[in-house]
């Protein structure tokens, strides 16, 4: 499952890099990227971090106060869900329709079909079923997040992000979320269906992985593959590897922190097997 997952994230950056390898120039989206500065200095990438991790912190800690109240997350996951369906499917639109690879009726047909996929995903997250939608749909917005955030932001986030999980995981909130999520399953690994925090993250057999750490491999592998599609299959090449590294770096979290503690942050290890593949794309 966690191969099908990393293939699906894979699959994810082919769909938001395509243009680039089919017209080559691609005009930057007439998108605004409000509240976040798209300017690249410094200044803007300091500002454009303070406002991701304040917009991400207080998102944790709505999670962790609704967590008790069923009926309250229930909505907040359904409201989250909707919205990031129709609006992933949206920007693709736009996207390709912008790149020249969709005509003016397909993509007026696909803005109306958004409606559609937000109501299936949240159809499927009631049932809880669809996990590999959701890692799908959370791979998507990771690589839309590289086309609409400035460079020097995307990577800064791509640092930070890592020790950001490693604390909330060891001793912040996301810890405590879930520890109580273990608790409320009754210990041990929840049944398939049981986890209270299903819809934030997705159940891959063994082992469970954040939606947010399919977003942020995505926008690694995107960032990559991004900055080095003018080498052609370089690119392609450099997808695949990273997608492998990101692999053994999940191996190696089951077996640092999974067997120690029952669960762990999923990004640090992948990430810093990541490393010198990011390096290799900022410097190219």
């Amino acid at each position: 499952m966690v191969i099908i997952a990393l293939l699906l994230v894979v699959v994810a950056v082919l769909i938001g890099t395509a243009p680039l390898f089919f017209v080559r120039n691609v005009e930057p989206l007439p998108l605004d990227a409000a509240p976040y500065v798209r300017a690249e200095d410094v200044g803007a990438t300091v500002y454009n971090l303070a406002v991701f991790f304040t917009v991400l912190v207080a998102a944790t800690a709505i999670i962790y106060i609704f967590f008790t109240r069923r009926k309250w997350l229930n909505l907040l996951l359904y409201f989250i869900w909707f919205v990031l369906a129709v609006g992933v499917v949206q920007f693709y639109t736009i996207l390709y329709y912008w790149s020249g690879l969709l005509n003016e009726d397909v993509a007026v047909k696909l803005m109306w079909a958004s409606l559609l996929v937000g109501f299936l995903t949240v159809a499927a997250i009631h049932k809880r079923r669809g996990d590999l939608l959701l890692g799908f749909l959370g791979s998507l917005a990771g690589a839309m997040m590289v086309q609409l955030l400035p460079e020097m932001t995307v990577v800064a986030l791509l640092v930070a992000l890592p020790v950001y999980d490693y604390l909330m995981v060891t001793r912040g909130l996301l810890g405590s979320l879930i520890r109580k999520s273990k608790e409320a399953a009754g210990g041990g690994v929840p049944a398939r269906g049981d986890t209270p925090l299903f819809g934030f993250v997705v159940r891959l057999k063994a082992m469970s992985l954040g939606v947010g750490d399919f977003v942020v491999y995505a926008m690694a592998l995107t960032y990559i593959t991004v900055r080095l599609y003018t080498y052609g299959f370089v690119a392609l090449l450099a997808l695949v590897a990273g997608a492998a590294l990101i692999y053994v770096g999940l191996r190696l979290t089951v077996r640092v922190f999974l067997r120690r503690w029952g669960y762990g942050p999923a990004l640090p290890l992948p990430m810093l097997m990541l490393l010198p593949l990011i390096a290799a794309a900022w410097l190219a």
